[in-house]
């Protein structure tokens, strides 16, 4: 009897141990796996990369489109081809996603870019597969393994009204609430035209009863909605608005005057306790310049 007890007491303990010893190589699995899907996006965006390139070389410009449709956009200029395991199909079946183990971890395209510096936005939604507009775990194609991740978001405009677009480029240097700062830049053909900056702490120093979380829930509010469409006004539509007529807007400054009846288009911006700006190209000065501010 004793014997079988031990017998029985040795094998339960045995179970056990190889219970334990399984949990184990799950959990090393899964974090392998999400390894494993890491480099498959790199690999993937690298290859996209590659194709958007050749792309641009023979036709001058990106494709534009969304992720609903980039492998159909660029299949013959990605070479190898793509493993059909990545793709998926779209809404519409009319063409293919590009994703990372399953339909929803997407790679997102964008052309004109929205997110990063550079001349489209292409990343990975991580393996959360939640888009969350390249935070998170959102992974960029520019990022590199060890580079840490910044926030950048940038819209095009043609604020000189000759069909030349800018790029608007909003920066945040930093996580750090209290030390880090925001640069907006508007760029063409490789020339900053207009920069400012100001710290992330104008967004909230006036306001000392909010929570760290709380200050970053305003920052992170205040740059997502920087470039928002609202933000550029054509200087001959107050009056469609609803608004006072640039006639009647006083004080009037040189700038002001010179905008009233063109049908140029100014970009509002606000940068918390600094103040809110509106800035124009005049042709007269040949630059980008203030044309009010609070």
């Amino acid at each position: 009897m004793c014997g079988n007890l031990t017998a029985t007491i040795l094998i339960v303990a045995t179970l056990g141990v190889s219970g334990c010893r399984d949990v184990g190589f799950h959990e090393l699995d899964v974090s392998a796996k999400n390894r494993a899907s890491v480099q498959t996006a790199r690999e993937l965006m690298s290859d996209l990369q590659r194709g958007l390139h050749l792309y641009y070389e023979q036709k001058h410009r990106y494709p534009a489109t969304t992720e609903a449709h980039l492998y159909d956009s660029i299949r013959n200029f990605v070479n190898p081809p793509l493993d059909p395991i990545d793709l998926y199909r779209n809404d519409n079946g009319k063409g293919y996603f590009i994703a990372v183990g399953s339909r929803p971890g997407r790679i997102i395209y964008r052309y004109p870019p929205t997110i990063g510096a550079g001349d489209y936005t292409l990343y990975w939604v991580g393996p959360n597969g939640v888009d969350e507009e390249g935070e998170g775990d959102d992974l960029d194609a520019a990022q590199g393994v060890d580079t840490a991740k910044r926030y950048e978001r940038q819209r095009v405009a043609d604020l000189e009204n000759d069909r030349d677009v800018e790029r608007l480029l909003l920066i945040r240097t930093g996580p750090d609430l209290f030390r880090d700062s925001v640069r907006f830049k508007i760029v063409r053909h490789d020339s900053v035209f207009y920069q400012d900056a100001w710290p992330l702490t104008a967004y909230f120093q006036a306001r000392p009863e909010l929570t760290d979380e709380q200050r970053r829930r305003v920052v992170r509010t205040e740059l997502d909605q920087f470039l928002a469409p609202g933000a550029f006004v054509h200087t001959d539509s107050l009056e469609q608005r609803g608004w006072q007529k640039w006639a009647d807007v006083q004080p009037k400054s040189a700038e002001m005057a010179e905008l009233e009846g063109s049908n140029g288009l100014m970009f509002n911006y606000y940068t918390g306790d600094r103040g809110s700006k509106g800035i124009a190209w005049l042709k007269s000065q040949r630059k980008f310049v203030v044309v009010w501010k609070s």
